[in-house]
């Protein structure tokens, strides 16, 4: 399966993603005021220009039947942390993801919680692999 790439974005886009996946869709102004919420002050020119720039990169779509645009998501946190994933095992694993989450894994502290998780998500793998072996 071939992988999707877009444009790299800025720290600034990524705040401004952020603020979308968290409330789904907003105007310009909407999104404005949940920067400002987090001290993220900037004046409605800079916010429109990110939500551009997002359209033109393909991370965001915007409605534009209502009297203000309103902005969406296109892509979910867990396919942007997949595809920078990647792009960091591309980069620094020859783009072998196994090291790049050994390394992670063994440097982090998990939680019980988080470790019951990972445990229900390799059974599922487990499960997949013994499905597909079997057809």
């Amino acid at each position: 399966m071939a992988k999707e790439r877009r444009l790299a974005m800025s720290d600034a886009e990524g705040d401004v993603l952020h603020a979308l996946w968290e409330h789904e869709s907003g105007t310009v102004r909407e999104i404005q005021e949940l920067l400002g919420r987090r001290g993220q002050v900037w004046t409605r020119s800079t916010v429109i220009t990110l939500l551009q720039r997002l359209e033109k990169k393909g991370y965001v779509t915007s409605d534009k039947r209502k009297f203000a645009f309103v902005f969406h998501p296109t892509v979910t946190r867990e396919e942007v942390m997949h595809h920078r994933m990647l792009d960091l095992a591309d980069e620094l694993c020859a783009g072998e993801t196994v090291p790049l989450v050994m390394a992670f894994a063994q440097r982090h502290r998990f939680t019980d919680a988080e470790i019951q998780q990972f445990r229900q998500m390799i059974e599922v793998l487990e499960a997949k692999r013994r499905r597909r072996t079997t057809r």
